[in-house]
This record gives structure tokens, sequence and C-alpha cells, in this order.
């Protein structure tokens, strides 16, 4: 478990796609989907302390699906990250470990060396991204969105981040 302090600073969603490209930020099409939905908002300000860890350090040694995910972090008194968090700790969080491999997994499971930002999803449909996972791959920092249903089974060894 590890717990990272992220600023927050609003900025204008009409800058921002200019803005991730000079960061060197890259995106897929699910997280450019998630970052224009009217429910991602970026106006906040000040300090946002998140929590990066793996299911198992979550108390799910087996995994979980989402219900149980939620409720667990419920549970230990953490909170879903807010929206923003994900493009914020991609901006802020750097230092990510390089994954061990490029290839996204192409197995329903998260990618080797991600990091999900759990949130509340900002719609119900399972073709709409659930939400956005960070990556470092061969030293490109990627913001990445992702689809899912509720019964996807997550492993105990993916990482999350969470609001403390």
């Amino acid at each position: 478990m590890r717990e990272i302090k992220i600023p927050l600073y609003p900025m204008e969603k009409t800058s921002l796609w200019g803005f991730l490209e000079r960061e060197g930020i890259l995106l897929n099409e699910y997280a450019k989907e998630y970052l224009t939905h009217p429910g991602f908002r970026l106006e906040e300000k000040g300090e946002l302390a998140l929590l990066l860890l793996s299911l198992t350090e979550l108390g799910l040694p087996q995994g979980g699906r989402y219900e149980e995910i939620f409720a667990q972090v419920r549970r230990r008194g953490f909170r879903p990250c807010r929206p923003s968090a994900g493009l914020f700790l991609r901006l802020y969080f750097r230092s990510q470990a390089k994954s061990k491999n490029s290839l996204l997994s192409g197995a329903h499971r998260a990618p080797e060396g991600s990091i999900t930002v759990l949130s509340d999803f900002l719609a119900e449909e399972d073709s709409f991204p659930k939400g956005l996972y960070l990556r470092n791959v061969e030293g490109a920092l990627w913001l990445r969105g992702y689809v899912c249903d509720n019964t996807h089974l997550w492993s105990p060894e993916d990482m999350f981040a969470l609001e403390k």
C-alpha cells in the first residue's frame, strides 16, 4: 500500500487535449470518451490523498467483482475516487514503473503494471468506459479508459487507486 498526494487545479476542458499532448500523456479512445462526459469536471482545487494498493492489500485475496470491491472499499473507510482523479494522478505520477511487457493482456484482465482508478461510474451502460487506468509502456505514459461489465472478476494482484 502506498499513499500519494496529488494537486488538483481547475482546467478548461476545451484546452485539455493540447495540454495533455504538451505533457506527453497518451490517450486511447475510451479515455477521450470518458474525459468528455458531462459528469467529468475539472473545477476542483487543492490536494487529494490517494492510496495505491492491490485487491489483496484491500482485503480481497481472491480478487473480486465491482460490487465486492466497492463494498470492501467502504468497509475499510476509503472512498472511490472522483472521476478527475485519474487525470491528475497521471499528470503527477510520472515515476510509475514501466510495464514488463508492452502488450495489453487480451484476456479480459487489467494489463500488467497498470493502476486502475476506482471511481463511481459516469454512466451505467457497459459500452461506456467504467473508468481510467494508468500505464507506463516503454517510457510512454498512458491514461486509458476501459470497458467491462459488473461481472468482471478482478485479480488479487490488480492495483487500484482509492481516495483516503
